[in-house]
């Protein structure tokens, strides 16, 4: 298949956009976070999907801009977020430049609340909600991964130490309970968050380690980006990935498992900033385009769209995952 390079839909903004996230739950599956200079927009993307072959349309709606201080790091959804019951209600959070977290929630009409959590002494650099939406997970360049109670008092529950910068933290809605947590220095641990005990570390073998993810659609599956290696393992034996490929030769930043496959993966990297899609079973990538800034990797829950902020751009790429 010939890379596609141009993307399928682009929504275009006024400012740079930093960081940018789909909801990954199926009740607000539509709806996105971008954040821009000292703002986080939050729109929901209408997609007019068509039976036949004909180019499917796209609508963006700007449902609610809330004022962020600092520059955003990392953002993530709550699973509380839902437009289809009354009253309606977002609810996400962010790391900002300034080390401290803030969890927005708000009914979109006339109650807003903002909560500031401090805690890290460095860059948050990933932040997760547990399925149940109990609990918020971070880890920062400080050597921690800390564990939020967002539904007692917002303080700090647990703390992991780690060996190096944390860049990647994840949980799994089929496996409760549990974090995947990515270091710099090329390991990778999954924690009990009950027990506050590591279940399992593995070790990629490359350095520095920039992203990792685990897969929605196989709780087995965990993917890293290091060294301009693309890894995966297969959990149930992780002491050697299943697939190992170079990449992004200049290195990798940025890597993100398809919501609908196990075997499709966005990554991000040099040389010439480009964004690639990998299928673990075929030897070239499926999907190459370059970019010229790079403001975050998402999927959409249900469609095959992955998407970036380019520059000023939002640019969506229809990707065939069957």
């Amino acid at each position: 298949m010939d890379p596609l390079v141009t993307s399928t839909h682009t929504i275009y903004f006024t400012d740079q956009i930093y960081q940018v996230e789909f909801s990954p739950y199926e009740w607000s599956q539509n709806i996105i976070c971008i954040a821009l200079a000292n703002k986080i927009a939050v729109g929901n993307v209408k997609f007019q999907e068509e039976e036949d072959d004909l180019e499917e349309e796209l609508e963006f709606q700007l449902l609610r801009e809330f004022h962020h201080e600092t520059r955003v790091h990392a953002l993530a959804w709550s699973p509380e977020t839902s437009l289809s019951v009354l009253p309606k209600r977002v609810a996400f959070a962010s790391a900002g430049a300034d080390y401290k977290l803030r969890v927005f929630t708000s009914d979109l009409v006339a109650t807003h609340t903002l909560q500031v959590l401090c805690g890290h002494t460095n860059y948050v650099n990933a932040i997760t909600y547990e399925p149940e939406g109990e609990f918020l997970a971070t880890v920062s360049d400080d050597h921690t991964c800390k564990i939020w109670a967002i539904k007692g008092d917002n303080s700090c529950i647990a703390t992991f130490f780690l060996t190096s910068p944390g860049m990647s933290v994840c949980c799994h809605r089929e496996e409760n309970g549990k974090l995947l947590v990515a270091e710099k220095n090329g390991l990778l641990h999954l924690y009990n968050t009950l027990s506050q005990q590591a279940i399992l570390s593995f070790d990629s073998g490359n350095v520095p380690l920039m992203a990792a993810d685990w897969s929605a659609s196989n709780s087995l599956r965990v993917a890293a980006v290091a060294a301009g290696e693309l890894l995966v393992w297969d959990v149930s034996k992780p002491s050697r990935p299943v697939e190992m490929r170079p990449v992004h030769v200049e290195g990798g930043q940025l890597l993100r498992f398809s919501q609908l496959s196990d075997q499709h993966i966005a990554t991000v990297g040099q040389p010439d900033l480009q964004l690639k899609i990998t299928h673990i079973k075929t030897k070239h990538p499926v999907l190459t385009a370059s970019l010229q800034l790079i403001g975050g990797l998402t999927w959409h829950f249900r469609l095959p769209y992955v998407c970036v902020g380019n520059d000023r751009k939002l640019c969506l790429w229809k990707v065939a995952t069957k």
